[in-house]
C-alpha cells in the first residue's frame, strides 16, 4: 500500500491505557493495538476523520469526530457505549476532498470529575458549540455557544486592546 493509495491516513499521536496503545486517524477508524505484541486489539468506525487521539478514562476512550458526533467506546473491546451529535444539525461541507459536518467536533474531549467536555464547529462558520456532558451517559450537563465571526467587520474593540 504506497502513500498515494486510496487506503492512506494520517494517523494521529498515539494514547496510552493500561496494555492498550489507542490510535486515530483521517480515515475516522478507531484502532486499540496490543502493546506487548503491538497486534490490533479492535477497531471502531465513524463518520468523519479523526485527527486527535482518543481520550481514555474510567475504561472509555472518548473521541471526536469531523462527522460532528462524540463517540465513547468501551477501552478494551472498542464497543459503542454512546454518542452525542456536538453539530446543531446535520450539514455536510466539502472540506479537503473529504465531506465532514459544518461543527467538526474536532478539539479533543478534556475529561474531568466525570465530566467530558468537547468543542464544534469551524472558525468563521456558524460559530462554535462547547458541551459539558456526563461521561458515562453522554447526559447533557451544560453548553456555550461562541458566535459566527463576521469577517466583514473590525475585530470587537476589547480584542483590539490585546491585538491591535
Amino acid at each position: 500500500m504506497g502513500i498515494h493509495s486510496q487506503d492512506a491516513y494520517t494517523p494521529s499521536a498515539p494514547t496510552t491505557a493500561d496494555t492498550l496503545a489507542f490510535v486515530s486517524g483521517s480515515d475516522g477508524v478507531i484502532r486499540a493495538l496490543d502493546v506487548q505484541t503491538g497486534k490490533m486489539a479492535w477497531t471502531s468506525f465513524t463518520g468523519g476523520d479523526v485527527r486527535l487521539p482518543p481520550t481514555v478514562s474510567e475504561g472509555r476512550a472518548l473521541v471526536g469526530s469531523g462527522d460532528g458526533w462524540v463517540y465513547s467506546l468501551d477501552a478494551k473491546t472498542g464497543k459503542q457505549i454512546w454518542r452525542f451529535r456536538a453539530a446543531p444539525v446535520e450539514r455536510r461541507i466539502p472540506v479537503y476532498g473529504t465531506l465532514q459536518s459544518t461543527w467538526p467536533a474536532a478539539s479533543g474531549i478534556l475529561v474531568d470529575k466525570g465530566v467530558a467536555y468537547v468543542a464544534a464547529g469551524l472558525a468563521n462558520y456558524d460559530g462554535t458549540h462547547v458541551y459539558a456532558l456526563d461521561a458515562d451517559t453522554a447526559s447533557f450537563a451544560g453548553r456555550t455557544t461562541a458566535p459566527a465571526i463576521s469577517t466583514q467587520h473590525r475585530a470587537p474593540a476589547w480584542a483590539c486592546k490585546v491585538t491591535c
